[in-house]
């Protein structure tokens, strides 16, 4: 999981949460997990197709935990959080866009690796994608642009703006296509059946 843990260190570190973070998971949040993460915990229709990322610890700075009498109580000294509504998303590694969809809570970008896209990307037939989730896409990122890694490519989308009870965090997706797809079809009409996909756990990446 380097790279995985590289890409959480590259969003706290645009987020200026420091470097004293640790990153929680719950079941619901995790690939192939069945369950909801969120409101009554019941089960989803069908199984995660990839990594909620939202929440997260800090260790509080010494000196005033010292004042507190807590020093030596590392679980008193952290202090859970979650993504703000606004947070930053930076791009894992470099891409090129093929395809921004909407998704149930905001937007979803959709990118290839494949330097043969910005080629031919009207006639180009991708073969594994990574897909960011739930995000307001930054003005000028569009189809068929370069993205650099560490780029910024969006925010999280404000999920306070819908009658949903979910925090507003990142999906991330790591897919790898089956069969030619126009780029146009590259959303989640596709990426949730899995006969057509393979999925590929981004933090095995």
């Amino acid at each position: 999981m380097i790279k995985f843990g590289q890409y959480l260190s590259a969003i706290a570190s645009v987020n200026g949460l420091g470097d004293n973070i640790e990153w929680l998971f719950y079941p619901g949040m995790l690939q192939d997990s069945w369950e909801k993460w969120w409101d009554d915990f019941a089960l989803r229709h069908a199984s995660h197709e990839g990594v909620d990322i939202c929440f997260f610890r800090t260790s509080s700075d010494k000196s005033s935990l010292e004042n507190k009498g807590l020093a030596e109580n590392k679980d008193l000294a952290k202090t859970l959080e979650r993504l703000d509504k606004n947070a930053d998303i930076p791009a894992m590694d470099k891409g090129i866009v093929l395809n921004i969809a909407d998704d149930f809570l905001g937007q979803t970008l959709v990118l290839t690796q494949d330097v043969l896209a910005r080629e031919k990307l009207d006639d180009f037939s991708p073969k594994l994608l990574f897909v960011y989730s739930h995000l307001e896409i930054k003005k000028g990122i569009v189809p068929g642009c370069r993205v650099e890694k560490g780029q910024i490519i969006g925010q999280v989308f404000n999920s306070n703006r819908k009658p949903s009870k979910l925090f507003p965090h990142l999906h991330l997706s790591c897919i790898e296509l089956t069969g030619k797809n126009p780029l146009k079809n590259l959303n989640w009409d596709l990426f949730s059946d899995r006969k057509r996909v393979n999925l590929i756990n981004p933090v095995f990446i």
